[in-house]
């Protein structure tokens, strides 16, 4: 009677385990089974179709649509939107792009350009980040100013470019080349040939005296002002295109 009754308990314990694996077996059947209709539904729904969006001039909107056109046929749930993010701004010509997908059957892929600023020697660009970047089958673009120096000194140039604009403009010149030199000097060209050269020290107060002299000076003058240099504390050197030697100014 004794063991008959120590049997019971445990045969009661076995019944409800048995239970609960027998529950989870079933759950686990329902989840692959959910799993698999989830899979089978989605798949109903692959990308049709891949549009590209925004103000493109340099980028080659049917090369980008090559691109991305492993996304077409893909399950319109699963596409990786980072991935299309990466894989467009890879791109030279491309700064930010950004990736949507819009029911049923679209993948939006928004892009922004890189804006050059300026000529960065003669086979690159500054854009107006400060990034030198390459560009392949691209010439240099005549509209912008060319710059010249290290690529460390690129945001520097190109404020020192701005502040030089604004004191030229008021005498009717304008920078089209601008290099920085190893002895922090600058030699910037103008749109009518004439060539400044100036010392970093005081450059724009030079600038200045240079612009006071210009102003004095006949049209005849100004049209044979080949290079002037101002790296002098008090006064700058001319050269002529009829070549008389330079001459010194106070």
């Amino acid at each position: 009677m004794v063991a008959e009754a120590n049997t019971r308990p445990n045969a009661g314990v076995q019944r409800r385990q048995l239970g609960w694996i027998l529950l989870a077996l079933g759950l686990a059947a329902l989840m692959v089974m959910a799993v698999k209709a989830v899979q089978q539904w989605t798949a109903r729904y692959p990308v049709q179709r891949v549009e590209v969006l925004g103000e493109l001039k340099h980028v080659d909107q049917t090369g980008l649509k090559q691109i991305l056109s492993p996304y077409l046929r893909q399950n319109f749930f699963s596409v990786d939107l980072d991935q299309v993010r990466s894989e467009a701004e890879a791109l030279t010509w491309i700064d930010y792009a950004d990736a949507r997908k819009e029911w049923p059957d679209t993948l939006k892929v928004y892009v922004r350009e890189r804006v050059p600023v300026a000529n960065w020697g003669e086979q690159q660009f500054l854009s107006a980040k400060g990034e030198i970047f390459s560009a392949e089958h691209v010439k240099p673009d005549a509209t912008l100013p060319t710059f010249i120096g290290r690529a460390d000194q690129a945001v520097f140039i190109a404020r020192r470019y701005s502040d030089m604009q604004e004191i030229l403009h008021e005498i009717g010149l304008s920078v089209m080349k601008l290099e920085l030199e190893d002895r922090i000097s600058w030699r910037a060209q103008m749109d009518t040939g004439l060539t400044l050269v100036v010392d970093e020290s005081n450059s724009l107060d030079k600038l200045q005296r240079f612009v006071r002299l210009y102003k004095l000076f006949t049209d005849q003058q100004k049209q044979q002002l080949s290079r002037v240099d101002l790296r002098y504390e008090n006064g700058l050197a001319i050269k002529w295109k009829q070549d008389h030697g330079d001459t010194d100014a106070a």
